[in-house]
């Protein structure tokens, strides 16, 4: 048998070392021009969405991200700028090579600081900590969207979960040539005055002011609410609405503006644990169209919110966390709606239970979006709100589930269609404004939102920012809002599931170990067996 020389083994060497060359460089060039992504989590929160690849196809010239970030932060900033830059990669492989990243660290560089200033970047306090010192710093934290003649900043990136909708909010204003859209709130009959709240409603109103046009909306007076409103909320009147303001909902809602109504039956008195009755005089007005909110409280032993509350220790009052079971917890929302799906679960602040009608109103569609566990209950009359009372079941105590927020959609009749139009108090009205000719009897397609409780809006800013979305018929960012880059919370376990979990902990392990002693005692009693019987068989040799 004939061996090969040393100089063939080279030879054959270098061939495929050249064609593993040639290889891997073709690899490259291929995926130069190619992105592939292998993402196993349930809701894909590694990948671009759909909405936010159309954007990048959408770019038309140069897309210029400047990217300002200090180096070196400490937790939790410490991969903010690692996260900022592999997102702005990722979409950087949809934008057919119009979009440029540049990064740079303005820190202690004059000119690169009144730069990054001049985008809208301010530096921000931040506290570093090393072995012998703590002292505050300031950093940047910011990137800048340059289209054209467009520019578009996000001046603070303390958080990346959102970043994905961030990003493709800002690029949607750079490509989209629509006008904005207003969002108004009705004022009059006692409502909170959304436009000026503090804490979570002022955090709402900044995030819908970068997106809508916000306004009051006063109603009960003349004429009808104005064209350029495209969506009105609804939010906690405290007094009976006229028949004027009504009419003018109604009208509204029959033009195809989109309508939401949060309104409550109990306004709590926590000092005194007083429950206050609300009339608001809404209920024939959302009956007519499918709803009903039925005057009661839903209370929830097993999944609730926590309010500080006024506790006794010795001589003093202190305010301490409590759960509360009048702030019942939603944790079953309707998966197949696209503003509740990616959430995962609603607080509900004193809410009353809610009916659909059956039958629905000819030609309208209804989702039940939340509903209270089925350890919940609604209760009529309640006379107090003290946590302690609802301890044990009330004897008049209806089981749930409780449905607590609903949508409807289609075409209704006017709740005035068979009425004249209500006259406007102390106003001198137009013919023209009141023309019998000019009301609505029926109605265009519209989109309407029932909940029983006001206190809703500052508990769930995400729901609230994509039902404004829905509302003013604006889809497209509400699953990238929702797709949020975290850790799930853990879920509460209904009683009966969680006394099932605890019994199966505590008898898992011994009867694991059970069997595995059972087994290796079967075995070693076969094998002795085994043994015994083999001596037993040998002959005996003379």
């Amino acid at each position: 048998m004939e061996h090969p020389t040393r100089q063939s083994l080279l030879g054959n060497a270098t061939v495929q070392m050249i064609l593993v060359i040639i290889i891997v460089a073709l690899a490259n060039t291929w995926s130069a021009g190619s992105f592939l992504r292998l993402d196993l989590t349930q809701d894909r929160i590694y990948s671009l969405d759909l909405t936010t690849r159309a954007l990048m196809v959408r770019l038309d010239k140069p897309l210029l991200v400047k990217v300002y970030f200090s180096q070196n932060l400490q937790a939790p900033y410490h991969n903010h700028e690692q996260t900022l830059i592999d997102t702005l990669e990722d979409l950087r492989a949809y934008s057919k090579g119009l979009m440029d990243i540049q990064v740079i660290d303005p820190t202690n560089v004059r000119e690169l600081e009144e730069e990054a200033q001049r985008f809208g970047i301010q530096p921000i306090q931040y506290r570093y900590r090393s072995a012998n010192l703590t002292e505050m710093k300031k950093v940047f934290m910011g990137a800048a969207l340059v289209y054209g003649d467009q520019q578009k900043v996000l001046p603070a990136i303390t958080q990346t979960q959102t970043l994905e909708y961030e990003l493709a909010k800002a690029i949607k204003s750079l490509v989209s040539d629509e006008e904005r859209k207003t969002i108004g709130w009705t004022t009059g009959f006692g409502e909170p005055d959304l436009l000026t709240g503090s804490g979570p409603l002022e955090t709402l109103r900044t995030q819908l002011s970068e997106s809508y046009n916000l306004a009051r909306i006063p109603v009960g007076g003349s004429g009808l609410i104005d064209e350029s409103v495209d969506a009105l909320f609804v939010v906690g009147p405290q007094r009976p609405l006229s028949q004027r303001a009504l009419y003018q909902l109604d009208q509204f809602l029959m033009r195809g503006g989109s309508l939401a109504f949060f309104v409550t039956h109990t306004k709590p008195d926590l000092r005194n644990y007083r429950p206050q009755n609300v009339y608001h005089g809404l209920e024939p007005l959302i009956g007519h169209y499918g709803v009903q909110v039925n005057r009661d409280l839903v209370v929830d032993r097993a999944s609730n919110g926590v309010m500080r509350l006024p506790v006794r220790q010795g001589r003093y009052l202190v305010q301490m966390p409590v759960n509360y079971p009048l702030l019942p917890k939603a944790n079953d929302l309707n998966k197949d709606n696209l503003i509740v799906k990616d959430l995962d679960s609603m607080l509900f602040p004193f809410v009353s239970s809610l009916s659909v009608a059956d039958p629905l109103p000819d030609g309208i569609t209804a989702q039940v979006l939340a509903k209270t566990g089925a350890a919940s209950g609604r209760i009529k009359g309640v006379r107090t709100i003290d946590p302690n009372a609802f301890k044990l079941v009330d004897p008049g105590e209806e089981r749930g589930p409780w449905p607590v927020l609903v949508s409807l959609s289609g075409s209704w009749t006017s709740f005035f269609a068979n009425s004249d139009i209500p006259p406007a108090p102390n106003s001198e009205q137009s013919i023209e404004e009141d023309d019998p000719a000019s009301q609505l009897r029926t109605g265009a397609q519209a989109r309407l939102i029932v909940s029983g409780s006001a206190d809703f809006l500052a508990n769930n800013l995400t729901f609230m920012l994509n039902l404004s979305d829905w509302m003013a018929q604006d889809d497209s960012l509400v699953g990238i809002r929702s797709k949020m880059v975290d850790l799930p919370p853990l879920e509460h376990p209904e009683p009966k599931q969680a006394k099932v979990m605890k019994a199966a902990n505590m008898l898992f392990g011994p009867l694991v170990m059970l069997l595995i002693g059972v087994l290796r005692w079967a075995a070693r009693r076969r094998t002795a067996f085994a043994a015994t019987h083999k001596n037993d068989a040998k002959p005996e040799v003379a």
